[in-house]
């Protein structure tokens, strides 16, 4: 059996049917445009199965199209007239497969077609009365073939009236004809199912699914439908239910549902147990389902221009189920003027988006699909009609009210999550279980089928079962890295499924270890990684201390990694080596604007210590020396007073966009705050950013809570961690360059914005106090007050004079001894 990926990549045909059909038979006629013969073809062949099977035919026969001789499909002989009117020359004319006849039109028998008299031949049969071989014009209630001189029709209907007033006393003669008149149009059809009865009459005492035609099955039901009350409709001999039966099955007739099970088949494209649509030119079985959704039966939409399935077929051509006709309405619950059906629920109109919309009741607050309501105020299935007779109830886990018993959606995405954590011998892994557990439980699991189904993340999950029997973060290793394998595998970690790691320092330690092997044995790879393990990447774990590393410190070290692979590639490119290289090599690399040149200069002068490099050479050192760049206080205090009083902005940007504005926070500092930071003393609200809290001014300290409270998070799993601003990989914040994304889209301008308020500051709060309250290191706070022309270098021996003066005794006013 073969997966649905690989089915599709097998089975996505190159061409289109039609276009194989036309070039069949472009072929044969050279005189007919071939836009002609496409549109003709197209009207007269309408399906693609169709058009496939003809073209399949016709290019291992082609011989019919210059003969017009069957036998061959009578599709093909209503191609050739309709072609031949359009004026085809080369294709030859349908003729009789009898005597050879030109036809004008068909009469068939299976794939012999031809004249009247030819194909359209009477039964002949030895007349019971007479003896003689004629046509059969009528047969007995007993089968018996009469002819038309002989046959005289016997009255087997007040034998049948005889028959039910003996089994139901209430029921008129008059009313049994009238059934039977209801039951078959036809003449020989109600004397059919009157013999039927009169032979066995216990097909109406509840046999009828052993009655020889189906016509008594309908004289049945018009009989219960007249007032018999002694007629019993027959249950389905499969299920047992009363049901109409429709299908023949062996000598009985069954209801669909039992006839759909016998003759149900495995499905060669989902593996499953399921009745039998059709078998493509390979004989593969597909079910319905499969082979409606079957690459080579779609087509391309004339309204959106995507290949899909088709949903319906308009003057314009085919069309997808987004694209099909549908009035249009408002919505309603969202008021929105869309394609939509009428809610069976409350008998209003409901949009598409709506139908699917997931949300937190505001009458019981559970949560589940809107069924009601306003968006504003949305209602759930209970709280719209609370008789639970109303609704039906999910058929696995039976609590679910929903318009019919198929699964909810939970129960839907435990089903899905199954069938992609199974493995081949049908297990699954104990941290996939885990996972599965957590994801069924999320409050929208209408997200998480449409994570579920994004075929990048199916293929990873798919990917990882098959080859690797045991979940472990080194099997993760072990396949191509992308970002959905990323976020996976944050999954696994916020449920408890994998242990933590800094996911940042690993992937660093990867592009170090490739960069390295780029090398070849030598002086060079020593050195660069004694700078890049033993310096670098020492310093930075003895800083972490079993913490996180952040964007900034993963970043530094790629950047040095970048500046001293650079330099030393220069350097292999002009047959040098860094311990032969000179200074005037140092200046003539840095000459050449390299991407990072202070980081180059830092390798330099770390290899001349560590003497990898001669003794003597120099690379400048590029230090900090103070903020530049403009300082708008009117734009910035604009910014902020819109983020303090507009709510049409998100709370969390708010908040973000004036720690930047107003304390002057780095988005690398602002995504790693978390709630503990935040605390309550009475009535005012504090923030930790450094050693010493800060009180929120109005409104900042209700935005502030309200943040608190109302964390949002676009993960799948709610986490319950500690991040004030949380990210979309599950337990982990929001990533810096989103941070720096949305607060752009907020107005704010991150460097800039930053550089004012930390300038503003340093002319108000001396260096220590502004380190202690921003979180900033001293040197830095006592560069932005020097710059920003504060004088603060008497406000420690101000603060010195004032305690000694408290301090000193008052000697004037002494009394004397």
């Amino acid at each position: 059996m073969t997966t649905a990926a690989t089915h599709d990549r097998i089975a996505e045909p190159e061409r289109e049917p039609l276009d194989e059909l036309v070039d069949v038979l472009c072929r044969v006629e050279t005189s007919l445009d071939r836009r002609v013969v496409r549109l003709v073809t197209a009207d007269v062949v309408q399906q693609r199965a169709r058009q496939r099977r003809l073209a399949a035919e016709l290019t291992e026969a082609p011989d019919v199209l210059s003969t017009g001789r069957p036998p061959a499909p009578i599709m093909v002989g209503k191609l050739l007239l309709a072609l031949r009117r359009a004026g085809a020359e080369q294709l030859a004319a349908p003729v009789c497969g009898v005597c050879g006849r030109v036809l004008r039109g068909l009469n068939f028998a299976g794939r012999m077609w031809g004249c009247s008299t030819c194909v359209s031949t009477p039964t002949l049969a030895a007349c019971t009365e007479c003896g003689q071989n004629r046509s059969v014009y009528g047969r007995d209630r007993n089968g018996r073939p009469f002819c038309r001189a002989c046959f005289v029709e016997d009255d087997i209907t007040a034998l049948l009236a005889e028959v039910v007033i003996g089994i139901d006393s209430a029921v008129t003669a008059e009313a049994v004809i009238g059934a039977l008149e209801r039951a078959h149009q036809r003449p020989a059809g109600r004397r059919q199912i009157a013999a039927a009865v009169v032979e066995r009459p216990e097909l109406l005492s509840g046999e009828g699914a052993s009655a020889p035609i189906p016509g008594v099955l309908r004289f049945i039901e018009e009989l219960r439908a007249a007032g018999a009350t002694s007629v019993v409709a027959p249950p389905c001999p499969g299920c047992g239910r009363a049901k109409p039966l429709e299908s023949p099955l062996g000598a009985v007739r069954v209801c669909a549902s039992c006839a759909a099970k016998a003759r149900a088949s495995l499905c060669s494209r989902c593996g499953k147990q399921k009745p039998i649509n059709h078998r493509d030119e390979n004989g593969d079985a597909f079910c319905q389902p499969c082979w409606a959704s079957d690459p080579r039966n779609r087509e391309v939409c004339v309204g959106c221009g995507n290949r899909r399935r088709v949903y319906g077929r308009t003057d314009a051509g085919p069309v997808c189920l987004q694209c099909r006709p549908r009035p249009e309405r408002e919505c309603s619950i969202c008021g929105r003027t869309g394609r939509g059906t009428i809610s069976r629920a409350t008998g209003k109109p409901l949009c598409d988006l709506c139908k699917g919309h997931w949300i937190v009741c505001s009458g019981c607050g559970d949560g589940g699909l809107v069924r009601g309501g306003t968006l504003k105020e949305p209602l759930c299935a209970r709280c719209v009609n609370p008789d639970p007779d109303f609704w039906k109830r999910c058929r696995i886990c039976s609590t679910t009210w929903q318009l019919t018993t198929a699964p909810c959606t939970r129960c839907s995405l435990d089903a899905r999550l199954r069938k992609v954590f199974t493995a081949d011998d049908g297990t699954i892994a104990p941290e996939l279980d885990r996972l599965r557990e957590r994801l069924v439980q999320v409050d929208r699991p209408i997200y998480a089928i449409t994570w579920l189904a994004k075929t990048n993340v199916q293929s990873t999950i798919t990917s990882l079962v098959r080859e690797q029997s045991t979940i472990t973060h080194d099997a993760l290793d072990a396949m191509p890295p992308s970002k959905t394998l990323d976020h996976f595998r944050s999954m696994l970690i916020s449920v408890g499924a994998l242990e933590f790691r800094d996911e940042g320092l690993m992937r660093l330690e990867r592009e170090v270890k490739e960069t390295l092997d780029g090398y070849a044995p030598g002086e060079h790879p020593r050195a660069l990684r004694g700078f890049i393990l033993w310096h670098l990447m020492r310093r930075l774990r003895g800083r972490l201390k079993d913490k996180p590393a952040s964007v900034q410190q993963i970043q530094n070290v790629r950047a040095h990694l970048a500046g001293a692979d650079g330099f030393l590639r220069w350097l292999e490119g002009r047959d040098k080596t860094l311990s032969g290289c000179a200074q005037s090599d140092v200046e003539s690399y840095l000459n050449t604007k390299p991407a990072h040149p202070k980081r180059c200069s830092a390798f330099v002068r770390w290899a001349v210590r560590r003497r990898y490099a001669p003794a003597g050479i120099k690379a400048p050192a590029i230090r900090w020396t103070g903020p530049a760049g403009p300082h708008d206080q009117d734009d910035r205090w604009a910014v902020a007073r819109r983020l303090l009083n507009e709510d049409s902005v998100a709370t969390a940007d708010r908040v973000a966009g004036l720690l930047v504005l107003l304390y002057a926070q780095t988005a690398s500092s602002i995504h790693r705050l978390t709630t503990d930071r935040v605390t309550r003393d009475g009535e005012h609200v504090l923030l930790s950013l450094g050693a010493e809290p800060i009180q929120m001014p109005a409104p900042l300290d209700r935005l502030m809570l309200d943040l608190v409270a109302s964390r949002g998070t676009d993960t799948l799993i709610r986490h319950e961690g500690d991040w004030l601003f949380p990210g979309r990989a599950a337990g982990q914040p929001i990533h810096v360059s989103q941070l720096l994304r949305r607060l752009r889209a907020a107005g704010v301008k991150p460097r800039q914005g930053r550089s004012t308020a930390l300038f503003a500051l340093a002319q108000q709060l001396p260096a220590a106090v502004l380190a202690r309250m921003l979180g900033v290191n001293v040197s830095v706070a006592v560069t932005w007050q020097r710059a920003s022309g504060g004088d603060w270098m008497t406000y420690a021996a101000a603060v010195a004079a004032r305690s000694a003066t408290r301090a000193r005794p008052e000697t004037g006013n002494a009394p004397a001894s």
